[in-house]
C-alpha cells in the first residue's frame, strides 16, 4: 500500500520583534550610567553627603593650591573637612602674610563683613565664630601672633 506523498507540514514561520532586546539594551545602559559611578567612588565615604557638587573642585584645596600651594602655614583635619590657617603676626612671622590670608579669604568667598571683623577682632575678644553657605569659621587675632582660622565645610 502506497501512501499518497505529502508534503511535510511547514513549521510556523513566526518573526519575533527585536522590540525586547532594544528595551532590555536600553534599561541596561540607564543602569550602568546611574550605578557604575556610585560603584567606582573610590573617597569611601558612604555619608550620602556630597560635600561638593560635581565637577566642581573642593574650596578648600583650591584656596591652599592657590594662596599657600607650600603649606607652610595651613593645615587640613578632619578628612579635608576642616582647614587651620596659621596668619602671621608682629612676633609670629612664620604664618601667612597679610596678602596670602586675604587670597584664602577671596578665595573661599567670605562675605566682606566677616572679614574685616575678623581683622578688628583683638586678642581681649578670644575666640570667635560666623558662619557663610556652605562654611563656618572659628578665629582669633592677636596683633603678635596674626590672624588664626579654622575653617569647617558644612
Amino acid at each position: 500500500m502506497t501512501h499518497p506523498r505529502q508534503t511535510p507540514p511547514q513549521p510556523h514561520a513566526r518573526k519575533r520583534s527585536p522590540l525586547p532586546w532594544i528595551i532590555f539594551a536600553v534599561l541596561l545602559v540607564a543602569a550602568g550610567i546611574v550605578f557604575v559611578p556610585k560603584l567606582l567612588d573610590s573617597d569611601g565615604g558612604g555619608n550620602g553627603q556630597e560635600p561638593v557638587a560635581a565637577g566642581e573642585q573642593d574650596p578648600l584645596l583650591v584656596a591652599v593650591a592657590k594662596c599657600d600651594p607650600v603649606k607652610r602655614a595651613t593645615k587640613f583635619a578632619d578628612r579635608n573637612r576642616k582647614l587651620i590657617v596659621d596668619g602671621a603676626g608682629t612676633k609670629s612671622k612664620d604664618g601667612l602674610s597679610e596678602s596670602a590670608m586675604t587670597c584664602i579669604l577671596d578665595t573661599l568667598q567670605v562675605p566682606g563683613a566677616l572679614s574685616s571683623r575678623m581683622y578688628s577682632t583683638v586678642a581681649a575678644d578670644g575666640e570667635l565664630q560666623g558662619d557663610w553657605p556652605g562654611f563656618t569659621v572659628a578665629w582669633t587675632h592677636d596683633e603678635a601672633e596674626g590672624l588664626d582660622l579654622t575653617v569647617t565645610r558644612n
